[in-house]
């Protein structure tokens, strides 16, 4: 059987390996030493016969002392005012050395913020999960041979199905927030949003989708900024980064706002890299911080009934893991998978200038709707995987729902909007990291080795490995399939995307045909058995589609082939891997190249289409 996580839903966990205690040493008050050490002395009311009790001493009063003896001793200033903080000076508590994560330079996994003067929560947002998809292989037993054969089962056969799906019920809760305190004052005068997304883990499982999302995000943000300064040549910026003062200053934030210690720097640091993200367009959410509720814990007077009358929601249970997001808006490409005239219908009505209700605008043209979805979110969703893959990380969980699509401005749902054409305002955001992971440790999972089986593909623990004298075009294989199962994902995504915003039903009421991912994924690998052309005319006998095939059909089928490039991403390294071997154990020259990689499909032509 092959298992495949698709993941509905947002998070990232607090690393508890990562806290340190800190103490509080505070002997300021001379009175509370005496009481302290009381103690450690006699009294002679508890006993009279104290000087027997008590240790017998040497004088050496009388004895001659060498001076050389005290000249490596350090000077000590006896000046007592001198040593005592003035008043209003601020005291900074020095942390406990810690080894910093090398994947996270920003400091993300180690910022907490404070609940109340850091972060408010403005509202509740909804309860997120996902659905454990299971592809489902079966095979014959010859009676003679005894040798196992791939078969497959009849496509309507209830008791042979090719895809099951199960919910995981609700993991995960998700509020809107605002950023307060001095942080939201120099966040408003830099023009950037305040608002923040932030998400409450609660449970084992969900706490695990968060270590793995907040261990991803890390990395991701901080390979993206270190490429980003590199290329815009701010070495001294990624210096520092790189010597831990990011981290530094960041692991201080939640401790010096308990002593009123001014986080100045650690301000400095979030809003550069909010600044970058946002002028630079990055295609995934970005990794704040956590916030962290031990205030709201310890404060016996807090009435839980406050979380039902501001929320409408439970309070908080003891050990969940709050992350805290930058803000994109809430519409998803989910969302946005919906016929124009459908959406077009369902907006609220207008009334005009005497209260009238003024009928809505007609829709743009096909083509200036269909240059936005291919060349702007189709692409955009593209981008966000290329960025993931360049730096070594495998989302495994994309869908629909893992991408936001938002906006440049104000208001996040004007991307989602049927009026919305203009791609300059566009950002296309990868989100839902909880079941990502590195290519190196994604190829040694033992959910991917047994579907990599299923395309000829050696695994790690398999024979053909562990004979291999030289192992690495295995390895390279492994990894590159980690990154295939993402495409192939992002494949019919595109296909749901495509036939449904620009379906054109003849009528509001009109059936249209199954457009969700469990119906694609029948029709192309069960029905038509991954034949492009077949699929091609399944879709073409469908007027609804007629534009849309159109469209793919455009420069001799470029749309069909990029679609064949996704959908087909493992087949298509298979066939590598089974040409490279046999040239390899021929020792002939030339083996064929790697098929390509999402960086590699983003100048592919159907991108570059004059769509007019």
């Amino acid at each position: 059987s092959r298992h495949h996580h698709l993941l509905l839903l947002c998070s990232t966990p607090k690393n508890q390996e990562e806290e340190s205690e800190i103490f509080f040493d505070d002997f300021a008050d001379s009175s509370n030493f005496g009481e302290g050490a009381s103690s450690l002395f006699y009294s002679q009311e508890e006993d009279g016969n104290v000087e027997n009790e008590l240790p017998d001493f040497d004088n050496h009063d009388n004895e001659e002392v060498d001076d050389d003896e005290f000249d490596d001793l350090p000077d000590f200033d006896d000046d007592e005012e001198s040593n005592l903080p003035k008043q209003g000076e601020l005291i900074s508590i020095p942390l406990p050395k810690s080894s910093y994560p090398s994947d996270d330079l920003t400091g993300a996994t180690l910022r907490e913020f404070s609940f109340g003067p850091d972060l408010l929560l403005s509202d509740y947002v909804g309860s997120l999960g996902y659905d454990k998809v299971t592809d489902w292989q079966y095979y014959s037993t010859d009676p003679y041979s005894g040798e196992r054969e791939m078969r497959s089962p009849l496509p309507m056969d209830p008791n042979t199905p090719r895809r099951t799906r199960s919910s995981s019920g609700s993991l995960v809760r998700v509020f809107r927030g605002e950023v307060g305190g001095i942080l939201g004052s120099k966040m408003r005068s830099r023009g950037l949003d305040t608002r923040v997304l932030i998400k409450e883990f609660s449970g084992e499982e969900a706490i695990e989708l968060a270590k793995a999302e907040k261990k991803g995000l890390g990395k991701l943000q901080s390979s993206w900024l270190k490429t980003h300064l590199t290329n815009n040549n701010k070495l001294d910026m990624l210096q520092v980064m790189e010597d831990g003062g990011w981290t530094e200053a960041a692991r201080r934030r939640y401790v010096d706002g308990l002593t009123s210690t001014p986080t100045t720097q650690d301000d400095e640091h979030l809003l550069t890299l909010l600044e970058l993200l946002s002028s630079n367009k990055s295609q995934f959410t970005a990794l704040l911080g956590e916030m962290n509720l031990m205030d709201y814990f310890d404060d016996e007077s807090f009435d839980p009934n406050e979380w039902y009358k501001s929320l409408g929601v439970k309070p908080p249970k003891p050990g969940s893991v709050w992350l805290v997001y930058d803000y994109h808006g809430l519409s998803t490409a989910a969302s946005y998978a919906v016929p124009m005239a459908i959406q077009r219908s369902k907006l609220p009505p207008k009334r005009g200038m005497f209260g009238g209700i003024v009928e809505a605008p007609p829709l743009p043209p096909f083509k200036e709707r269909a240059r936005y979805l291919v060349q702007g979110v189709l692409k955009g969703m593209l981008e966000a995987v290329a960025t993931a893959h360049d730096v070594g990380i495998v989302h495994r969980s994309i869908g629909r729902n893992s991408f936001l699509l938002s906006s440049t401005g104000q208001d996040k749902r004007e991307a989602t909007s049927p009026y919305a054409v203009v791609k300059a305002r566009l950002r296309v955001i990868l989100s839902d990291w909880g079941f990502s992971t590195t290519v190196e440790e994604a190829m040694r999972d033992k959910e991917l080795r047994v579907r990599s089986r299923m395309f000829d593909i050696p695994s790690l623990d398999s024979y053909e490995y562990q004979k291999a004298i030289d192992t690495s075009r295995i390895e390279l294989t492994a990894m590159e399939f980690a990154k295939a199962e993402d495409l192939n994902a992002l494949g019919f995504g595109f296909l749901a995307m495509l036939f449904t915003t620009l379906a054109e039903p003849a009528t509001l009421s009109a059936p249209l045909p199954p457009t969700d991912d469990d119906s694609w994924q029948r029709l192309f690998s069960e029905i038509f058995e991954k034949d492009m052309d077949q699929f091609r005319e399944y879709c073409s006998n469908e007027d609804v589609w007629d534009g849309v095939v159109e469209l793919l059909d455009e420069e001799d089928g470029a749309g069909w082939d990029l679609l064949g490039a996704l959908l087909l991403a493992r087949e298509r390294l298979s066939e590598w891997y089974k040409i490279s071997k046999e040239g390899a154990d021929s020792e002939e020259e030339g083996v064929v190249d790697l098929p390509v990689s999402a960086s590699d499909l983003l100048s592919h032509p159907f991108f570059q289409l004059k769509i007019r």
